[in-house]
This record gives C-alpha cells, structure tokens and sequence, in this order.
C-alpha cells in the first residue's frame, strides 16, 4: 500500500530535541524521551495538618526537593513511577492531639519526606521535611525538619511557642526558613510558584464571642501545612487545616524531538522503485 508521506527531496537530517516540562498533581508514570538521558526536577512532598484543640501548631511544609542542574540521571524511553504525596488531614477542636502528617511524595531514587504534623494540647510537634509548630501550653517545641536528613536539605523545623501570653501555638516548619516563634501568622517561601509554605499557629481567646473559624487548609499541590485548630468561642467546634497535597516538576533538557520532515535520496529512491511514494 503506498505511503501518503508528504516527504520533502533533500538532505537527511536528524531530529532536532529541546526542553520538555512534565507536572504531576496526581501519581502516574513518567516516561522519559527517546534521547533523555538526564533531567533535572522538583519533588515536594504532602504538607501536615494542625494540630487539634485551640492553641496548637501549624502543620510543617511537605518537604522540598530540587536538581536545577539537568544532573540527574534517567534512563531514556523508560517509565518512571510518580508518587504524589496527600496532605494530612484535619482535626477536631476537641482532639487535643498532635497533627497528622502528610505522606511522601517520590520520583525515580527521590523521595520528600512529609511534613510533620502541629502539636497538640500539651505536645511538640511532629518530625517531617518540615516540623510541625509546638502548641502554646505548655510550651511546646517545634518538630524537626529535613528528617530523614538529606543535602541539600528539603526543610526546616517548626516553631517553638513563645509561652501562655495570648495562646498562641506556632507556626510550622516551611521549605524556606523556621517555624514562626508563637505568632499567629503564616508566610509563603519564596521559592516557585509558592510551595512549601508552613501552616500557621492556631490561638485561643478567653474572651471570645464568636466562633474565630477552622484553621486554613493547607493549598493542593504546594506541599503547604495546614492551620492549627482556633478557639470555637460559641459556635461550632473549629478544626485544624488539612495539609496540601504534594507535586512532582520533571524538567528533560532533551526531551521533546521535532522530526525534519526531510526524506533523503536512498529512502526516495527506495520508496518510489517499490511504488510506494505518493
């Protein structure tokens, strides 16, 4: 049957590559390009929840891991296995227990470790890529980060509570700097499209009147810890956040091949003596 190629006379060229980015929000498989040989990456892991009750510590960022150096070794045309960590979950006001931690995320011999958990009433937080905050009474200290260790490190420990004033417990661990000491905030790193920001401390408030809210889930696919749980003050009982959902960036310098589209004279010359050009 004849080829309805379209083929263009002329010289033989081989294939040109360039850059090829594949983003995982979700677990799958990576297949590399045909002529990939080394990529360079971004793993970050499943952020921790807050820590239940209404001072606790914010979940520890998910932890972050990167090559910018297209170093990494792969094997080409070869599926690779993607792990995309879950952020742990949520707690009750009324759980007066450490967080839940997020889980790992992974590619190929690179595994982000998750983010530690907030500390509950009367707890420290949880060890992870980034520590969970300490809660605000007692105080309690933050979580460690970049546990298991790795170089360079994929996150810091959380925040060590400040003591009973204001009940405020701290803020976890994130990709870029410690845990906030006992202040009711959270900041994002600066580090690419806002991942590894660390969940921030819940408070408690003697004198409240209303329901002051759940804490803030951490956001999906940024690896980012999840809020401790507030003081429910009359209204319904808050929860700790959630913590966000991990993702995996996979970067082939060589990655993506364009075909020239030009046939040489032998290919033509074969093709059109068996009748098979059109």
């Amino acid at each position: 049957m004849a080829l309805s190629n379209g083929g263009v006379i002329g010289t033989d060229n081989d294939p040109s590559t360039g850059p090829l980015i594949t983003t995982f929000n979700s677990s799958g498989t990576f297949t590399s390009g045909a002529k990939s040989t080394t990529a360079s990456y971004l793993v970050v892991a499943g952020g921790g929840g807050g820590g239940g009750f209404h001072y606790s510590g914010g979940g520890g960022a998910g932890g972050f891991r990167t090559s910018t150096d297209d170093s990494f070794p792969i094997s080409a045309s070869t599926g690779y296995p993607i792990t995309i960590g879950a952020g742990g979950a949520g707690l009750p006001n009324s759980t007066s227990t450490i967080g839940n931690s997020g889980s790992n995320s992974v590619f190929s011999t690179i595994t982000s470790t998750a983010g530690g958990g907030g500390g509950g009433q009367n707890g420290t937080g949880a060890d992870g890529g980034s520590g969970g905050g300490g809660s605000a009474y007692p105080p309690s200290v933050g979580g460690a980060g970049n546990t298991p260790p790795v170089s360079p490190s994929q996150g810091y420990a959380g925040g060590t509570s400040a003591g009973p004033i204001g009940l405020s417990g701290s803020g976890g661990g994130g990709a870029g700097s410690v845990g906030a000491n006992g202040v009711n905030t959270s900041s994002d790193v600066p580090v690419p499209e806002k991942v590894g920001g660390a969940g921030k401390g819940g408070n408690y408030d003697p004198d409240a009147t209303s329901n002051q809210g759940p804490g803030q889930a951490g956001s999906t696919n940024k690896g980012s810890g999840g809020g401790g749980a507030c003081h429910p003050g009359v209204g319904p009982s808050g929860v700790s956040g959630a913590g966000g959902s991990g993702i995996v960036i996979i970067n082939e310098e060589n990655g993506a091949a364009t075909a020239s589209g030009v046939w040489n004279m032998d290919d033509l010359y074969t093709y059109v003596k068996a009748d098979n050009w059109v």
